[in-house]
């Protein structure tokens, strides 16, 4: 199979298209529009200007089909199984392996009338996609996006040391932080093995956000602060909540923003005892549930200061987006978190409780120069470091190497 791998993009002159590359078969694990679809949906447009062909197989519909429809992306929509579950058992197990054989046959298929060059699983909670090219004897690349058991509670069918075994399968594995790659790899050694941080949006895109935010200065609003994600316990709802009823019992003039749902991956459970806590509080009108917000740029720029407060972040998509648009970020001091933000430069990183992040709101609400200076720092940070064009660009590399080694 001859499999053109042009490199290098010819991205000048209006006419010019760049050469034919490899047809990809993504697959993705979920439909919903947040983060791990985000970056593929980030990642397939930046790819495009390589050459490559992107085709994706999810396992349900859902607003990702739509976003790819509209960016004229091939799509299927197959079942499959996850090989991890949060309650763990033989039989469970025993069951997701019998219908992923069966599976199978009809996800090759799809892959064989899309003349696929190359498999790419966008994350570590299925293996249908090492299946796949394991029986069309194609390349495979695993990209690792979640802690899986830290951040949501996901254990693996036949064990950690499997799991890993089962990674080793893959031509190149990508992590999006080194804590996830130290996390999950431990003492096992892949052969082609990178980190490569999420890209959230094009240069282009980041300077019109600076824009935006710098012509913002001059409103008169409440200092506010914001936490995106889906509700669950791990994204810290209730912290910020607790967190914040301390702030605003010492600076009326605040309030909170939460944008997220329930739906999905998400906890409704959680999500009404966070509605719940926050009606408790004195400043309970100060407090908006914003629900889903397909992309929380304006939520972002809508406020001051963005907060983290999961403890178990992969890399965290939602701190580089809120530093593209030029506001600082208060996370935890853990995962991938750690990573992202320089603590008194572009943010400020917190242990502790809800008390603990209490007291880094307040700096900001005290100083909001000092907020505005991070926010500035941590922009020029994420532009360098969270493009899709410099994202796109570290991938294809892989993907050429991958290429190249397979045609041998």
């Amino acid at each position: 199979m001859m499999i053109n791998v042009p490199s290098t993009p010819d991205l000048g002159g209006a006419g010019f298209a760049p050469a034919p590359g490899p047809r990809i078969t993504f697959i993705t694990h979920y439909t919903e529009l947040y983060g791990a679809n985000w970056s593929l949906v980030n990642l397939i447009q930046g790819l495009s200007k390589y050459g490559v062909r992107a085709h994706v197989i999810c396992p349900d519909r859902g607003d990702l089909l739509d976003t790819l429809a509209q960016l004229s992306v091939p799509t299927a929509v197959l079942p499959f199984e996850w090989w991890v579950s949060t309650n763990r058992t033989p039989q469970d197990a025993a069951t997701r392996i019998y219908r992923n054989a069966k599976n199978l046959r009809p996800i090759t298929a799809q892959m064989s009338r899309w003349n696929t060059d190359l498999i790419y699983s966008n994350s570590s909670v299925f293996a249908i996609g090492a299946m796949a090219a394991t029986e069309l004897g194609l390349p495979h690349v695993w990209h690792i996006r979640e802690f899986g058991n830290r951040d949501y509670d996901l254990w693996p069918d036949f064990g950690s040391r499997m799991f890993r075994l089962g990674l080793r399968t893959a031509d190149a594995t990508i992590f999006v932080s080194k804590a996830l790659q130290r996390a999950t790899l431990r003492k096992t050694r892949l052969k082609n093995s990178h980190v490569i941080y999420n890209g959230v949006a094009e240069e282009a895109v980041f300077d019109a956000r600076r824009r935006v935010a710098e012509g913002a200065r001059t409103r008169h609003q409440p200092f506010t602060f914001v936490l995106v994600g889906r509700f669950r316990e791990s994204k810290g709802q209730a912290i910020a909540i607790r967190a914040f009823s301390q702030i605003a019992s010492r600076f009326p003039d605040t309030r909170l923003l939460l944008v997220g749902g329930a739906g999905g991956t998400g906890d409704q459970g959680y999500f009404d005892h966070c509605r719940a806590l926050a009606s408790d509080l004195v400043a309970a009108n100060r407090i908006e549930f914003w629900g889903f917000v397909p992309d929380p740029e304006r939520a972002f720029l809508a406020a001051d200061c963005a907060l983290m407060c999961s403890r178990n972040e992969a890399m965290g998509r939602v701190t580089a987006e809120a530093m593209s648009a030029c506001r600082p970020v208060i996370g935890y001091d853990s995962g991938g978190t750690s990573e992202l933000i320089d603590p008194n430069r572009t943010g400020l990183l917190y242990r502790g409780d809800a008390d603990a992040l209490a007291e880094c709101m307040a700096r900001y609400v005290e100083a909001p120069e000092l907020a505005r200076e991070h926010g500035d720092a941590g922009w020029h940070t994420a532009r360098q470091r969270h493009s899709t064009e410099g994202y796109a660009a570290q991938i294809y590399e892989v993907l050429r190497g991958v290429v190249a080694e397979y045609k041998q």
